[in-house]
């Protein structure tokens, strides 16, 4: 299976800060016991503010550059981690500029969620109303001239829309843009904010996007005391709704594992539906109840390699995924 978005490189940088890694070594065992085989490992960087407001997180400092906090965070990962292929990405880009892209695309960065859930210089996310502002603009611009991909999660309608723009514009003057929204649902069936309408389902569908379908109770179920065996029931709907709209080929799958959350709210325990060290096992058996093995081995990995995973490019500082192997 592949894990199209799981905060590891957060859970790192707050391990490195409390000079406790108790945690991610808990998580490696349980992800290497998985059979998962990529995971798009995520590091929050939001403002201070919306950090601690939201997260009670306070890691930002401007004294340790973003640059940093990512070479910290890939070197922990990999180092409990070495036998996962993973693809690192960037969720909120308040305090990253522009001109720091190129940088961290030579350390590995390749995917960006411009938008957490409220505004910033580049866009709003959505919990505001905001759009998609010039200095977004030329930001993905850059990001999509270094082949970094667009993540589409979290953005609000006119951000979300705004950023569709851009991408259709990048593909008519023939570049490649790899997009996708890494960890969002279907709103028809769970209408939370952060979930998608129909319209936008399909306007991923029409730039060729991927959408990975993940599975956090709280953006799958209305009635958290649903047992775990019917919120699955609820998350196979959500596959089912929207690979009805986007079809099989824009389908993937992700956890958003919030594990780091744990410590400031004991809730976020019985969020996720599914078992991490049993996921492959566990997401199998629950969509052989309604798809073919072929369009579960596309759902499970197949799309999020052909899609997404084979058309980036690494550089040496990023050797072993150069010969990422699809694998189940």
């Amino acid at each position: 299976m592949v894990d199209s978005h799981y905060d590891l490189l957060t859970i790192c940088y707050t391990c490195y800060l409390k000079k406790d890694y108790s945690k991610i070594e808990k998580i490696a065992n349980e992800i290497k016991n998985s059979g998962v085989k990529c995971i798009f490992a995520n590091l929050y960087f939001m403002s201070p503010e919306e950090m601690a407001k939201e997260l009670d997180l306070n890691y930002y400092r401007k004294d340790v550059p973003i640059i940093e906090m990512f070479k910290i965070s890939k070197y922990i990962l990999t180092s409990y981690l070495s036998d996962i292929n993973f693809i690192y990405s960037i969720e909120g880009c308040d305090y990253l500029n522009i001109d720091e892209l190129d940088d961290l695309y030579n350390e590995g960065l390749r995917s960006i969620i411009l938008v957490w859930n409220n505004k910033n210089k580049y866009g709003s996310g959505n919990r505001t109303k905001e759009g998609l502002t010039k200095e977004g603009i030329e930001f993905l611009n850059k990001a999509i001239d270094l082949g970094i991909a667009i993540d589409l999660s979290h953005a609000n309608e006119n951000t979300f829309y705004g950023m569709i723009n851009v991408i259709k514009e990048n593909k008519m003057s023939g570049k490649d843009v790899i997009c996708y929204a890494s960890h969002s649902n279907c709103k028809s069936i769970c209408a939370k904010e952060r979930n998608l309408s129909d319209k936008q389902i399909m306007a991923i569908k029409e730039i060729g996007g991927l959408i990975g379908i993940f599975s956090n109770r709280n953006f799958v179920v209305k009635n958290f005391n649903l047992s775990k065996e019917e919120q699955k029931i609820e998350y196979l709907n959500h596959i089912i709704y929207i690979s009805s709209i986007i079809g099989i080929e824009g389908i993937m799958l992700s956890t958003d594992d919030m594990r780091f959350y744990e410590d400031i709210d004991k809730e976020y325990l019985n969020t996720p539906i599914f078992e991490y060290n049993n996921i492959t096992k566990e997401m199998k058996k629950l969509l052989y109840t309604y798809f073919t093995e072929e369009e579960i081995n596309k759902i499970m990995y197949g799309n999020a390699y052909d899609k997404i995973i084979n058309l980036l490019k690494f550089t040496n500082n990023n050797k072993k995924l150069l010969y990422i192997k699809k694998n189940s």
